[in-house]
């Protein structure tokens, strides 16, 4: 289900907590692979950038600087589709990354083994005990509570009039399943947690943050931290606990966050400041002191009572503070660099597990550091000194070659102008060897219509090969 911002979210036993869980749900989607096209004329520099791909001779290298220009690219240009020709209008403004070079940035997926586990296990729980916490390690009273909601929905299900028999059957049916699963648990459940020493063989633990009950769930690429609300303990802002509301949750907070944290009237008992520090010190001891920020923000919380529709009637108060970071180089985070999840052409309905750009996402509240989201985690290994880069004019060149070349690739009879051109980031994927990519300087053209880019067309800053997005999936 789509979250807004705003909604609370819910929990695997039906409670609502602060999970943030957007990426996790959204589209995955990554281009991996280069097709590479060829470009006469060049001379110069040879720029080894670390990719499986053709290097080309550079000339008319350029910096940064030297390519920021306040002057767009306007021009009309006549393509031969296999519909006739179809003139196409430029009138695309030229956007830079706000940075003097570019660099080519190596990156390796982090493994979520045994070593990294305890790695966050320790620092998120400072040192204390944590508990295996999957369904075969819940104690007796979270089982029998576990089966008293799960036999709600079941009950719930079968006076239902909305669903059609027969689906309605199979759903009935496999919920008794699962609930005479979970009755099967019970004959080896324990009264109390098991202190978790073997890391090998579960993903889900928890511990006390004080006094909060906390879980944390390692999956591939990803790892979330977030308080396990225990029947009858109230977790959430002073303020909300003597209004004795029936749901309490942190509200959905997007990850590239914009405003400043450390607005008037947050209830939090520490500052701003402290959250800050005690957020880079969790950081550091994870090995990511060198992220860059994204954003931060106040924690905004949602008090409602069940049955209550009128959403303008529920309260809203803030405690804690939220913190986004991600991998990247003087300033620019790599995962906002390009949102293949903004271009039509690069996105498939069929796209499984494709890698994303990483980010790391903390809740600071005065329990400390509560909610964790790490999506894709990857270590740096290595950045190249500043890079030349072709200039303005050759990779205008390219794209049109591109355009009068390959017309039929691209909806020009639809979409017949282009409006947005920017060099940014864009991560190549390694054919040699998995799990690493480069972060190489790309120029992306495409027509922008409400925020979805038509017809993109990615070109290596670099070396001025077309990166093609049909032939990654």
């Amino acid at each position: 289900m789509e979250h807004k911002k705003g909604e609370p979210h819910m929990d695997k036993r039906g409670n609502i907590f602060s999970r943030n869980m957007r990426l996790f749900a959204a589209i995955m989607t990554l281009i991996e692979a280069l097709v590479l096209t060829s470009f006469t004329g060049c001379a110069g520099k040879k720029v080894d950038y670390g990719v499986d791909t053709e290097v080309k001779e550079q000339k008319n290298a350029s910096k940064v600087s030297d390519l920021r220009t306040d002057k767009p690219w306007v021009e009309n240009i006549t393509v031969q589709t296999k519909k006739g020709d179809v003139t196409l209008g430029i009138d695309a403004k030229i956007l830079v990354p706000d940075c003097e070079t570019m660099h080519v940035v190596g990156v390796e997926d982090v493994k979520l083994d045994t070593e990294y586990k305890k790695r966050f296990l320790d620092a998120y729980f400072g040192g204390g005990e944590y508990y295996y916490h999957d369904l075969e390690h819940y104690t007796v009273d979270e089982l029998n509570s576990y089966i008293d909601l799960k036999s709600r929905e079941l009950n719930e299900m079968n006076s239902r009039d909305d669903v059609d028999d027969s689906t309605k059957q199979e759903l009935v049916q496999q919920m008794e399943q699962d609930l005479s699963g979970y009755r099967d648990l019970l004959t080896d459940a324990k009264i109390s947690y098991t202190i978790a020493s073997d890391l090998q063989s579960c993903d889900e633990y928890a511990g006390y943050k004080g006094d909060t009950f906390c879980e944390v769930t390692f999956k591939e690429h990803w790892v979330n931290a977030y308080v396990f609300k225990l029947d009858g303990k109230y977790y959430g802002p002073p303020s909300f606990k003597e209004e004795n509301y029936d749901n309490v949750s942190q509200t959905f907070q997007e990850d590239n966050l914009t405003d400043s944290a450390g607005a008037d009237g947050n209830e939090c008992t520490r500052s701003a400041a402290e959250s800050k520090k005690l957020v880079q010190d969790f950081m550091g001891k994870l090995g990511l002191s060198n992220q860059v920020e994204r954003g931060e923000c106040d924690c905004n919380w949602l008090g409602f009572n069940n049955g209550d529709e009128n959403w303008e009637s529920r309260s809203n108060t803030l405690w804690g503070y939220v913190y986004s970071y991600g991998t990247g180089i003087d300033g620019q985070v790599f995962k906002d660099s390009f949102d293949s999840s903004e271009c039509d052409s690069m996105l498939r309905e069929d796209t499984k597990d494709i890698t994303l750009g990483d980010s790391i996402q903390l809740t600071v509240t005065d329990n400390g550091i509560i909610d964790v989201v790490i999506e894709y985690p990857v270590s740096v290994t290595s950045i190249s000194g500043s890079v030349e880069m072709l200039s303005l004019k050759n990779i205008e060149q390219i794209i049109k070659e591109q355009l009068k070349n390959n017309a039929d690739k691209y909806e020009l009879e639809i979409n017949k102008s282009f409006n947005n051109m920017q060099l940014t980031y864009f991560r190549l994927k390694d054919k040699n060897e998995t799990a690493k990519y480069s972060y190489v300087p790309v120029w992306s053209f495409s027509r922008l219509v409400d925020s979805q880019k038509k017809n993109v067309i990615l070109v290596n800053a670099i070396d001025g090969t077309i990166i093609n997005s049909e032939d990654v999936f």
